[in-house]
């Protein structure tokens, strides 16, 4: 059981780039195309789509050697976002007007995850005990890694792919050149090796 919402960034990068002033701009044209895209190679990572997943674990502990249940329902949270690395790119070419580039692997940022304590609903038998803290911890981690399973799924890689070739092509157009972007795909385990965590901690 999952839901999520996703919204687009990138668009303050872009006016910040392309709102210089007329006499800039047409000091930039007039630079050699090989220098402008050297330049990209300063800009740190872009995060271009972000997104808020929500998860709710159903945990049922009830086995044969005990005696009565203990059922939660745990509403797990995490904070996504997505982009791509412009000085990974690699194999830029200049071919008259055309100017052609394949766009790097985007990565996928998770960097919060939490248990919505206030939201946990809980079921206990007269002779259970009670969840304990351990527990709770672990079932943030099984919820941290549900979240991870549902991300390949969600489309993040593909909507940081178009915003990136959207700002390169804008970009390059402005300087009067044919952006030629080319956009690998990836399946679902390629996917799965561009996430990472903010805390680089799974």
């Amino acid at each position: 059981m999952r839901k999520w919402k996703i919204w687009m960034g990138g668009i303050a990068w872009m006016c910040l780039f392309m709102g210089c002033s007329s006499g800039n701009r047409q000091e930039e044209a007039a630079e050699p195309m090989q220098d402008i895209i050297s330049a990209l190679n300063d800009i740190p990572k872009l995060y271009l789509v972000e997104a808020k997943v929500d998860k709710v674990l159903l945990m049922n502990d009830q086995e044969w050697y005990t005696i009565g249940n203990r059922k939660c329902m745990i509403p797990v949270t995490a904070q996504v976002k997505a982009g791509i690395d412009l000085s990974k790119l690699k194999d830029i070419r200049i071919e008259g007007e055309d100017v052609y580039l394949t766009l790097p692997a985007p990565f996928i940022e998770i960097e919060s995850s939490e248990i919505k304590h206030d939201e946990v609903q809980t079921s206990v038998g007269l002779l259970r005990s009670n969840f304990t803290q351990d527990e709770f911890s672990q079932f943030a981690n099984r919820g941290r890694r549900s979240i991870e399973q549902a991300l390949p799924g969600m489309g993040l890689v593909e909507q940081c792919q178009d915003q990136a070739r959207t700002m390169l092509s804008l970009m390059i157009r402005k300087l009067g050149k044919n952006p030629v972007i080319e956009v690998p795909r990836y399946n679902t385990e390629e996917v799965k090796k561009m996430i990472i965590y903010k805390d680089k901690q799974k």
